[in-house]
């Protein structure tokens, strides 16, 4: 899945664009750039953050796209990025998770430049919001970047 997002700062200047024509997500600085894909794209730095429209459901997304979520109860393997990985779906159903509007990425035509850069964004924050709405405690390690 893909999206294209802009950059931004929580509460500061450059801030999140408006929500696009058809959408009910609400526009929040939510993504981040990881600790291994920091540098990777010129200009970009670990922990450096992006815009996402949260939601909760497909139907909040513009169209063409659907609401991507962080899975709950995942496992051990996957909570360095998931804050969610390790908790039960008795406290946090899967429902109540928060995602992101995403679209389905094009395949690359042979011989077709790339009119974009792609950069691996974390949903780490989205998690970590999810996990104090329900006032669980992360686990230990989840809150650095």
């Amino acid at each position: 899945r893909t999206l294209c997002a802009t950059s931004c700062q929580d509460g500061g200047t450059p801030s999140c664009p408006p929500k696009p024509p058809g959408s009910v997500a609400e526009p929040q600085c939510i993504l981040q750039v990881p600790k291994e894909s920091g540098g990777t794209v010129p200009g970009t730095w670990a922990g450096q953050k992006y815009c996402g429209l949260v939601c909760t459901a497909d139907s909040y997304c513009p169209p063409g796209s659907k609401c991507t979520r962080l899975e709950v109860g995942q496992g051990d393997a996957f909570m360095k990025e998931n804050p969610l990985a390790t908790v039960s779906p008795i406290l946090v159903p899967q429902d109540n998770v928060l995602g992101v509007c995403t679209y389905k990425a094009k395949k690359q035509k042979k011989g077709k430049e790339k009119k974009g850069q792609v950069l691996d964004l974390s949903m780490k924050l989205l998690g970590l919001q999810v996990l104090k709405q329900h006032s669980i405690q992360p686990p230990p390690g989840t809150t650095e970047l």
